[in-house]
């Protein structure tokens, strides 16, 4: 799949400097993070130094995620939870959705935060758990009390 900016003439695939910057941003935020837990350990957990930076990082981050919010398709959440399209969108609608269940597009899109909502509301159940999973992303469960 070829990735184009509309800005740019439809010969210029920008897929290997999008591949590139990727692999950067991964590569800068590793190192981002384990500089800020040496500068936790050196400083005894005084952040006093650095912690606007560190808000400052941390508020643009969230401006650039609710400008660009995370989305899957229909299909992704159906196949996640092995349950049909019209079950789906019944879920969704329970949450605040305006899913019609008659409709059949497993292309529509939902947002990480209507996934968030869903897990909310299913929190306990099966799909509950694998939407907790799914949204971890590979990350350890955490149980408090």
């Amino acid at each position: 799949m070829e990735t184009k900016n509309p800005q740019q003439p439809d010969d210029i695939d920008l897929t290997p400097q999008i591949k590139a910057l990727t692999i950067e941003i991964h590569e800068s935020g590793q190192t981002f993070m384990s500089n800020i837990e040496d500068f936790i350990e050196l400083t005894g957990g005084d952040l006093k130094l650095a912690i606007e930076d560190i808000k400052r990082v941390g508020n643009f981050l969230h401006e650039v995620i609710e400008a660009h919010p995370i989305t899957y398709t229909l299909s992704e959440i159906m196949s996640l939870l092995e349950l049909d399209e019209p079950t789906v969108r019944r879920l969704f609608n329970g949450v605040g959705l305006d899913f019609d269940p008659a409709v059949q597009n497993p292309e529509e899109i939902v947002t990480e935060k209507d996934v968030i909502a869903l897990l909310a509301d299913r929190a306990g159940s099966r799909e509950g758990k694998l939407l907790a999973d799914f949204l971890r992303g590979g990350g350890p469960e955490i149980i408090w009390g």
